[in-house]
């Protein structure tokens, strides 16, 4: 009976350990805005609390952002925006979600959405926390913050930065260079051109099939396999 009654006392206790974190929003909307494609040759999209997949597409004539909001009030959940403006050439896609410290009682307001646009066009992205992935794109830029990022399919050059969280590479026609990252695993595969990472605090560094030169400036803790590099390969002293 006293085994019985403790587990009952533990799961009501991780049911009010799970609200008083907020783990679920309790306001949801839906968001979406647009712009035509035509004569647009490059797209910057600001992602801030929430997940953002990035997606080109052959069939699309179309920049299109269609996301979630969610908030732990309704006034929040007003704030909660997508944007799709152009300037000459650039359409800039961007989240507005305002900025509420989530408290003991509620989470913060999020906006998980999916950029749709025609494929190989060239991308600026900047985000702050959540999933990033991104697909079919050309040369891509991208600044994060916080969460995992899966990059695929980049028909042109690849610059990531980032503060944390993993990061996973593949099938780049150009080259890779990763100014920075504080920590959190990175994988790269299949690069036509070559993979440089100036600066990796911690985390494994697996880097395969790459079809010129492999460097690696400067490294924290962690692991660093390498495997047919067709160029050169510079990691430092320590980690040959």
């Amino acid at each position: 009976m006293r085994a019985l009654i403790f587990v009952f006392a533990t799961l009501a206790a991780t049911t009010v350990h799970a609200d008083w974190f907020g783990s679920d929003c309790q306001e949801f909307a839906e968001r979406s805005a647009v712009q035509p494609a035509a004569g647009v040759t490059r797209v910057v999209i600001i992602g801030r609390a929430g997940f953002l997949h990035i997606e080109g597409r052959n069939d699309v004539g179309e920049i299109r952002a269609t996301g979630r909001a969610c908030a732990p009030i309704e006034h929040l959940l007003v704030g909660i925006r997508l944007s799709a403006t152009r300037s000459g050439s650039t359409v800039t896609v961007e989240a507005m979600v305002p900025k509420q410290d989530g408290g003991l009682f509620e989470s913060s307001p999020k906006l998980d959405f999916t950029v749709t646009l025609p494929a190989g066009i060239e991308i600026d992205v900047a985000d702050t926390s959540g999933e990033l992935i991104i697909s079919n794109v050309g040369n891509a830029r991208v600044t994060d913050t916080s969460g995992s990022i899966d990059i695929r399919n980049v028909t042109g050059n690849l610059a990531v930065r980032d503060t944390s969280g993993s990061i996973d590479i593949a099938d780049v026609s150009g080259n890779v260079h990763i100014p920075s990252d504080s920590s959190g695993s990175i994988q790269i595969m299949r690069v036509r051109g070559s993979v440089t990472i100036d600066d990796d605090g911690s985390g494994s560094v697996d880097v395969s099939d790459v079809g010129g030169d492999f460097t690696l400036r400067s490294k924290g803790s962690g692991s660093v396999d390498y495997r047919r590099i067709a160029g050169r390969v510079s990691i430092p002293r320590h980690r040959r």
